[in-house]
């Protein structure tokens, strides 16, 4: 079997308590570290359903029309990442994974799908996900709009993957421009207040 990822050394894949398998830590791993880098197969959005049935769920999105797959016939460890709405890992660059904080050994990595998923436009494939982190921050069901949570982009910032960081940027100028437009349609001050009596 060839092996297109990488995992950290101090990672293993194991049975979850959420989600049948996941990745989890042998011992601490430091914020900032490394902790698996994506490779595969680069494929359109909609040519997921050419792959196996048992493997169409081990894509990870990368940009609005594009996904990563499994380049193989089985899928790789770095597959079994799970998502949590709490979560303790975040992407540098479009295929790294790195600690978002201090992670102690035991603990399944995580992150948010929100970090990588978006509409891709002229497809007809929508992501929703029914969520069972168990997080008191569990949003129930995720969605391919939760990247524009304002909540979720002030919390991720720095995380997320770089085209949906471009989207997010995108999306805060045009709410600006709107609110700028708007201050520019405000009538003057004149001094002068509805209940405003002139003295005679």
């Amino acid at each position: 079997m060839t092996i297109n990822s990488w995992l950290h050394p101090d990672l293993e894949k194991r049975c979850s308590a959420t989600q049948g398998c996941g990745i989890f830590a042998r011992a601490d791993i430091r914020k900032g570290e490394r902790l698996a880098l994506f490779g595969g197969k680069v494929m359109l959005i909609d040519d997921m359903y050419q792959l196996p049935a048992e493997l169409q769920s081990y894509t990870m999105q990368i940009e609005e029309r594009f996904v990563l797959g499994p380049a193989g016939s089985v899928a790789e460890d770095t597959d079994f990442f799970n998502h949590s709405c709490d979560p303790n890992s975040g992407f540098s660059g479009q295929i790294f994974l790195v600690a978002m904080r201090e992670i102690h050994s035991g603990e399944e990595i995580t992150f948010d799908y929100a970090m990588t998923v978006s509409e891709s436009v002229g497809s007809d494939m929508v992501f929703s996900l029914k969520c069972a982190c168990g997080s008191p921050l569990c949003r129930g069901t995720i969605t391919e709009q939760d990247w524009m949570l304002p909540g979720l982009q002030e919390r991720y910032k720095g995380y997320f993957s770089p085209y949906i960081q471009n989207k997010i940027e995108r999306l805060n100028e045009d709410r600006s421009g709107e609110l700028v437009s708007s201050e520019e349609n405000i009538p003057a001050d004149t001094g002068f207040s509805a209940n405003t009596t002139a003295d005679r």
